[in-house]
């Protein structure tokens, strides 16, 4: 009985010091997809795509035990605009996305080359060749302190594949979510506590 006493406060004060160690949860709105390429993707559904990369990752080993925080990810309905949800959701930080471009093969992706360039893999039957649906989609990604106009951090993220324009793009959401979250773990010198 002598020895039950200590055990047990023992046992509150491990419990206590471990349950300061789990970080709180960082709360990001996610704004629907701005697209300024020429192609048409739905905004919605690729936001939602992101949430659900947002809720893969906090699925990992670090952040199950505590290592790393967790990412709740909102969906916002607005694309870039200042959003009054964001105070309302209490989120300490905005994502905005835009699709700037999704090319297909043969298409050149800044002007006119230049003098002297060879076209490889042009000609018929060429296997180096790409096939006429082979695409190159391009997301831009702009992560903000909510309440702060200034750029947190912020990316450019391509992919390049034989897939369908939504899923291309869907696989490049999956991209930036690893990359807001690396951003999160990153010290910045106003980063998250």
């Amino acid at each position: 009985m002598r020895y039950l006493y200590p055990f047990l406060l023992s046992l509150l004060v491990i419990s206590i010091v471990h349950a300061q160690d789990k970080q709180e949860p960082i709360r990001v709105c996610v704004s629907m997809l701005k697209n300024s390429s020429r192609e048409y993707v739905n905004p919605t559904w690729q936001r939602n795509e992101l949430i659900k990369a947002f809720e893969r990752i906090n699925k990992s080993k670090d952040v199950k035990k505590g290592k790393a925080a967790a990412i709740q990810a909102i969906p916002l309905e607005s694309t870039d605009e200042p959003d009054t949800d964001v105070r309302d959701k209490e989120c300490g930080f905005v994502l905005h996305t835009n699709l700037i471009e999704v090319l297909q093969a043969g298409d050149h992706k800044i002007g006119v080359p230049p003098p002297g360039a060879i076209d490889v893999g042009t000609t018929a039957g060429d296997p180096r060749a790409r096939t006429a649906d082979y695409l190159t989609a391009t997301v831009e990604y702009r992560l903000m302190r909510a309440g702060n106009p200034e750029t947190w951090a912020s990316s450019l993220v391509s992919e390049e594949g034989q897939l369908p324009e939504e899923t291309l793009v869907s696989q490049i959401m999956d991209q930036v979510a690893n990359r807001v979250a690396g951003e999160f773990r990153k010290s910045h010198p106003s980063a998250p506590q």
